[in-house]
């Protein structure tokens, strides 16, 4: 039986644990948080990888704890409506959760491996007979297999591609979980609404929550936006419509998170040897199509089918299969981001008119070749 070593306890590390768990496999889990936390904010789970939870078996306990979204509106910063795609565009349901529940709910799949945190990679090493990992705290790893789910600041990406770095993408993002108040008018949609000021959405991702965010144009590490509270975010918003400032009036601002958005270059290698990297060590996206998580399930899924279909060339399989897909959805990504966050007023307003006369084919293909993506063995 193979002894495969995880990197990372993340969304894309525990998928992976379980796609190869389904395979039989010896799995171990090591994570660099010193314990499990409730951290992060929501998590929209689309149609490409609600399919794939579907086989495992998960999508009840989803249900249960998330909300379904049929339906993404993208507004003005004064309430017009640009854009909007329904259910019809959708082959199956989209959930939005929370991104703590989403964690709980497959670590529960996971009873019979063994997680373990506070270890944190520090290098690997190939050999012969498989490779070795070491730890920050001198513990050395053996396995057969390394699959690096160590996020966008891999320490294994670092090791074999040390000439990618971080690319800031211009623009810094305020995350906040709220309670659902009665004037919130939330219906089951994902809802955005773009403006000169910065880019605000909101959506349920329970029957009792809602998750919004803000992305603001910024210089990397800005200072005086690091010392941004709510209050400022809710003086940016002023000339949104007045339901938008009440998700951030409703937060506290120790239950906010701040980030600079970062993605790396698309690269052409995700496996070197017995050694493959995955979700954000692989393809670190922008958020702007809500696929980051996704890609790392969908990698861990065609993962596991590849080993399935491929016993002696599994991981090479992998490769073939994720390096196009998940490199055009990054840059997808990346230009629907630049766009979004225009804020000349007349840029915004070219924006608008284009968005308003974009024919619904258009979404349709590119939904399409998103959502409706189903794993197909090739010989």
């Amino acid at each position: 039986m193979k002894k495969v070593i995880i990197l990372g306890g993340g969304i894309a590390g525990l998928s992976t644990a379980i796609a190869l768990l389904r395979l039989g496999m010896n799995v171990q889990v090591f994570e660099k948080a010193p314990k499990l936390e409730p951290v992060g904010a929501g998590i929209i789970l689309a149609p490409n990888v609600i399919r794939i939870f579907e086989e495992w078996g998960i999508t009840q306990k989803l249900k249960k704890h998330g909300q379904f979204i049929n339906r993404f509106v993208i507004s003005s910063d004064k309430g017009k409506t640009l854009s909007k795609l329904n259910e019809s565009l959708f082959p199956e349901q989209t959930i939005a959760i929370h991104r703590a529940d989403l964690h709980h709910i497959l670590l529960e799949e996971l009873k019979s491996v063994p997680v373990y945190f506070g270890k944190k990679a520090v290098e690997c090493r190939q050999h012969r007979h498989g490779v070795t990992v070491l730890m920050n705290d001198g513990e050395e790893v053996k396995g057969d297999m390394l699959i690096a789910a160590d996020g966008i600041h891999s320490v294994i990406r670092k090791q074999l591609l040390p000439n990618i770095s971080l690319r800031y993408a211009g623009y810094t993002c305020w995350r906040g979980v709220t309670q659902i108040d009665n004037h919130m008018n939330l219906n089951a949609e994902l809802h955005e609404l773009w403006g000169p000021n910065g880019r605000f959405g909101y959506l349920p991702i329970s029957k009792t929550k809602a998750y919004w965010y803000m992305l603001i144009n910024t210089r990397p590490n800005d200072h005086l936006i690091s010392n941004y509270f709510l209050s400022d975010l809710i003086k940016r918003l002023e000339n949104y419509p007045q339901h938008v400032t009440d998700f951030v009036k409703l937060t506290e601002n120790n239950h906010v998170l701040k980030h600079d958005i970062y993605d790396i270059p698309t690269i052409d290698q995700y496996v070197f040897d017995n050694i493959a990297l995955i979700g954000d060590a692989a393809h670190a996206m922008t958020p702007n199509l809500g696929q980051g998580a996704c890609q790392g399930i969908e990698d861990a899924y065609i993962l596991g089918m590849s080993l399935f279909n491929h016993p002696d060339s599994g991981l090479q399989a992998y490769q073939k299969e994720r390096v196009d897909r998940a490199n055009k959805i990054s840059k997808i990504s990346r230009r629907v981001g630049i766009m979004a966050q225009f804020e000349h007023p007349f840029l915004c307003r070219i924006r608008n008119l284009m968005m308003k006369t974009t024919p619904q084919a258009f979404y349709r293909k590119q939904n399409q070749f998103i959502y409706n993506y189903r794993y197909e063995y090739s010989t």
